[in-house]
């Protein structure tokens, strides 16, 4: 994942205050928001329930299979924990959000593994070849 460097000065007090993300934890959720975006028919705001669903879509895009296990070492684990790096970078104005908009809109269930009925449009893992 290349890091830009502009995301990298507005997060650094960020990362001294919430050491349990690191700067590619933010780098990938805001390539995941813009991701999220940018495969909309129209620009428009997303819900909480959007985002988290176009940040597991983004993250098994990128690394498949072992998405789950990316998104725990970046600290990424809950839905809760998403919320808070998306709040995180909407304090240093890299995100925005609606007036209506709340933190508590991310404390839902959720897995970063694939819902049984959408188990077909799954990511797969190429062979390699020995």
């Amino acid at each position: 994942m290349k890091i830009d460097p502009e995301l990298s000065r507005a997060t650094a007090e960020l990362r001294l205050s919430y050491p349990n993300y690191t700067l590619e934890s933010y780098q990938f959720v805001s390539n995941a928001v813009s991701s999220t975006i940018a495969k909309l028919a129209a620009h428009r705001h997303i819900s909480a329930a959007e985002l988290l669903v176009g940040i597991r879509d983004h993250a098994h895009e990128q690394y498949g299979a072992v998405a789950p296990l990316v998104m725990d070492k970046l600290g990424l684990r809950t839905s809760r924990n998403v919320g808070e790096v998306v709040y995180l970078l909407i304090s240093v104005e890299v995100l925005s959000a609606s007036p209506e908009d709340s933190p508590d809109d991310f404390n839902v269930p959720f897995s970063w593994d694939y819902p049984a009925e959408e188990e077909t449009s799954r990511p797969e893992l190429p062979f390699l070849d020995a």
